[in-house]
């Protein structure tokens, strides 16, 4: 199986504060990857590390085999790497489908917005092409009913969907996602799970960061423990669930009893 996303190393440090420090995580192709551990771990600082948002003090990215360290956000976008962000970015005052349709003009314009006034003909061919592929998105994540709703009326658990479907309109090979499922009750989250898992069977690889544990075993193939910007564990869900580190670090006793109950 080949690797999709290597971290070497990989540290930051604020001031004085290492926040994360020589973390090493191979995001195999065909995995769903999750990023767990406490709050203050370190994970959202190893996300944005990946997609550029932050640059790392030491060590190295790789997508594809290619370094990527410290690259742009819109480079890292534009070699295949989406992400969602915790704190919702939308525009409220927008429709849902104008939202996506905003993802995916930077997407597909390459040439900037002069090009775009310079050549209307080709702008306005553009605009379709991405209307298209915005509806067909839509679809996907089940909320085509939503389309001309504007985003800031959406119910919570639908403007996460609208997040998702904005990191998938610029065709990315693997999205990071971070808290995808924090403030869903139960019920959402798991129709939350389902989209996931639709958007992975099409092809789209995903490297999460979650808190909810439901959403962490029911959906990832392996999982990385971070604990005080340090790498902990690693293992498949059931290693991590039964391991006293993870447990005693994270996880704490009540889910070990618990687990043990349904078993």
């Amino acid at each position: 199986m080949s690797i999709l996303l290597e971290t070497k190393n990989l540290t930051k440090r604020f001031g004085g504060l290492e926040a994360v420090k020589d973390v090493n995580i191979q995001v195999k192709e065909r995995e769903i990857h999750a990023l767990i551990g406490p709050n203050g771990a370190g994970k959202t600082t190893t996300l944005s590390m990946i997609n550029g948002t932050l640059r790392p003090t030491a060590g190295e990215v790789l997508f594809l085999g290619q370094e990527i360290t410290g690259k742009p956000t819109y480079v890292v976008a534009n070699l295949g790497i989406g992400r969602t962000f915790q704190n919702i970015k939308q525009f409220g005052s927008l429709t849902v489908l104008e939202n996506l349709m905003v993802g995916g003009m930077s997407h597909y314009n390459k040439g900037g917005v002069l090009h775009m006034l310079l050549h209307l003909k080709e702008t306005r061919h553009m605009e379709e092409a991405v209307e298209e592929k915005a509806k067909e998105i839509l679809s996907r994540i089940g909320m085509e009913a939503f389309e001309k709703e504007y985003a800031g009326n959406l119910p919570y658990g639908r403007q996460k969907v609208l997040e998702l479907g904005r990191a998938l309109m610029g065709d990315p090979r693997l999205i990071l996602l971070d808290e995808p499922a924090a403030g869903l009750n139960p019920s959402e989250r798991a129709e939350f799970v389902e989209i996931l898992k639709n958007v992975y069977e099409s092809g789209i690889d995903l490297f999460l960061i979650e808190h909810n544990m439901d959403v962490v075993m029911n959906i990832s193939h392996r999982i990385t423990v971070l604990n005080f910007g340090r790498q902990i564990a690693e293992g498949t869900p059931q290693e991590i669930a039964n391991n006293e580190t993870v447990i005693k670090a994270y996880l704490g006793d009540r889910f070990s009893e618990g687990k043990n109950r349904r078993e």
